[in-house]
């Protein structure tokens, strides 16, 4: 029988390959450029921009399994050993992301008297637009903790470590992935708080753990729980 994974897998310290993180980086802004001018441009139907959403996700994601799939590959089985309890860890540390998440939330509204998202009357119409919005959404958000774990996480942090520059990219890394996830704001700048403070919860995850699959599974419940639960929400609202 051979012996089991260790439960935290030496990780060698590699090169930093930094014409691969310079193409991330500039496909990152790009994705995030294109999102702006979106924003600009004359309104189009929400389908429309959840379908081009799900193109740019696709795209990256099958960058990120073609340039780290061996990567991916040689961290899975630390992470499949004991799956269940990992994935029951994994589950705990997103609920208590959630709390985190609210906790901050309702700190920074108070302070700044802002709101992440705003206010709109429930109307049977816009109920059902929200919840066909959200379901072709979904593929897009479970597959987006693939890529950000990788870039956010593992270009942007975890590569540096040992190196004195180190520090500089643990609040970078949850700093640019704070400000990635503006459009979820609303114009709402100070909401941008606690997607920062996420992503310092989850730099620390991988700082512990060692092994990319806890930050993608944690990030992945952390979006499936909100798919389904805003599904749940909108369907209720909308046959009552």
């Amino acid at each position: 029988m051979s012996a089991p994974p260790p439960e935290h897998p030496a990780v060698p310290e590699t090169p930093i390959n930094y014409r691969q993180l310079g193409l991330f980086c500039l496909l990152y802004f790009a994705s995030f450029l294109a999102t702006v001018v979106c924003s600009w441009l004359p309104p189009v139907s929400l389908y429309i921009e959840a379908g081009i959403t799900i193109l740019i996700d696709g795209g990256l994601l099958v960058l990120v399994l073609h340039t780290y799939g061996a990567f991916l590959k040689q961290a899975w089985p630390a992470f499949r050993y004991h799956i269940g309890r990992h994935l029951a860890l994994t589950f705990a540390w997103m609920i208590g992301l959630k709390i985190i998440n609210a906790i901050v939330t309702a700190i920074v509204t108070a302070v700044s008297n802002t709101t992440a998202i705003p206010v709109v009357p429930p109307t049977p119409e816009l109920l059902k637009t929200a919840f066909w919005l959200i379901l072709s959404s979904a593929p897009g958000l479970l597959i987006a903790p693939f890529i950000e774990e990788i870039f956010f996480r593992h270009l942007l942090y975890y590569q540096w470590r040992g190196r004195k520059i180190a520090p500089v990219m643990f609040w970078l890394s949850a700093t640019v992935f704070g400000l990635w996830h503006w459009s979820n704001v609303a114009g709402q700048w100070p909401q941008l708080i606690p997607y920062a403070v996420i992503g310092i919860f989850l730099a620390l995850i991988y700082r512990h753990k060692h092994n990319i699959w806890y930050n993608i599974m944690t990030h992945f419940f952390y979006n499936l729980v909100a798919v389904v639960l805003l599904l749940i929400l909108s369907l209720i609202l909308f046959l009552r």
